[in-house]
């Protein structure tokens, strides 16, 4: 028995409840806007029950939520951007331009300190950690991750280079419920299945969204670096910017990199700040300008509107985390500029960049994130779609 059949078994034996919730997911998917702005509407992608690290952490702990309303409402010209984005569920809103704050808000209780699921933003945050590990030459973008994933040699898998990991064009296996259930649920070491899963297609011919692909870079970053990675992300990512956001750890002990990480609007403006820097911060280099070149370009043609594991809204032949969705000379944001990028997360978490008037916006919703079922519903909010039509309107006033 191989072990999507296993995966499976194992999911049935969970309990109908489980089934029934997995097959939501799969409705999502089926609805997810792809013709529109639907990124990760069906990406309920996270590892539950998870751990924050405590050794090699930053200090910051979750704050508690109080009940507090618009807090540095700034520049009033973004006062309709805050209106769209409360009214679609947000709990906090960050604009910043030139690297300087222009308005901050915060709802439904949560305040600037509070730290909650980034879901997929966190992917971002994976390539980054790889091009660091790469700018220090312990190991190479065009290296096949058996190096390190020595499991995989051997097998149709040993080609698969890092490179293709960050293009989610692996060809590694994926389906709905090995994805979203089985990973993200159900597994408490998730990067052992993720790295015991079979290969699906020859690399470089598909391209896929692949939450356990993307998880097998923990075991490539900390085989490379010989340290455990979130605490490499918290010495050479997060504490460089200032940010207090963690990466939260499965029970098996390695840290989500597909999701889980904890962070704040706050602290997803700072980090795509970087990259609209060059990857420089506070006269720092913490990733190399190179590879945030190569970050911020299409990885591959057969999806332009992906970097690596970023969003691009370049047009051409692209195509939303939705299978099936491929367009041609499209972009995934029609109503704004080709050089915005962005990291983005299930259920409305959103870090938005827009190079051409120097503007960072972060979004982030609250989410029970307790259990698939409870995460359910939450695929019917598109932020990015709300942001690209407020801010479609702000741009021509920010570009006088």
């Amino acid at each position: 028995m191989d072990v999507a059949e296993s995966a499976r078994l194992s999911l049935m034996r969970r309990g109908a409840a489980v089934a029934f919730a997995v097959a939501g997911l799969v409705l999502l998917a089926a609805c997810g806007g792809a013709g529109t702005a639907s990124v990760d509407d069906a990406s309920l992608e996270f590892p539950v029950g998870t751990t924050l690290p405590d050794d090699g952490g930053s200090s910051a702990s979750t704050a508690a939520p109080v009940d507090t309303e618009a807090v540095t409402p700034g520049d009033d010209r973004f006062a309709s951007l805050a209106s769209a984005v409360e009214e679609a569920g947000a709990n906090c809103l960050i604009v910043e331009r030139a690297g300087a704050p222009v308005g901050e808000w915060y709802w439904r209780g949560f305040a600037a300190g509070s730290l909650q699921e980034g879901f997929s933003t966190t992917k971002s945050v994976a390539a980054t950690l790889v091009g660091i590990a790469a700018d220090r030459g312990v190991l190479r973008l065009d290296q096949p991750a058996s190096d390190f994933i020595t499991e995989w040699q051997g097998t149709a898998s040993e080609g698969v280079t890092i490179r293709q990991l960050l293009s989610n064009t692996s060809g590694r296996f994926h389906d709905v419920v090995t994805d979203y259930a089985q990973l993200a649920f159900l597994e408490q070491d998730k990067s052992r299945f993720a790295v015991a899963l079979g290969q699906q297609s020859e690399p470089g011919t598909r391209w896929v969204y692949n939450n356990a692909a993307v998880q097998t870079l923990e075991v490539v970053l900390e085989r490379a670096t010989g340290m455990q990675v979130a605490a490499f992300a918290d010495r050479n990512l997060f504490r460089p910017l200032g940010m207090t956001s963690r990466l939260s750890l499965d029970g098996a002990g390695n840290a989500g990199l597909f999701a889980g990480m904890q962070t704040n609007c706050r602290d997803l403006a700072t980090f795509v700040r970087l990259y609209l820097d060059g990857g420089a911060a506070n006269g720092t280099t913490v990733v190399s300008s190179g590879f945030v070149d190569e970050a911020l370009a299409p990885s591959s043609t057969l999806n332009e509107a992906y970097g690596y594991l970023w969003w691009l809204n370049r047009k051409g032949t692209v195509q939303s985390s939705q299978e099936g969705s491929t367009r041609r000379g499209a972009s995934l944001l029609p109503d704004l500029e080709e050089d915005v990028f962005y990291a983005s997360g299930a259920c409305g978490q959103v870090a938005m960049a827009v190079p051409s008037v120097d503007l960072v916006v972060a979004v982030m919703r609250p989410v029970d994130a307790t259990s698939i079922a409870a995460l359910a519903g939450c695929g019917s909010v598109n932020m990015e779609s709300v942001l690209a039509g407020a801010l479609a309107e702000l741009l021509p006033g920010l570009r006088q």
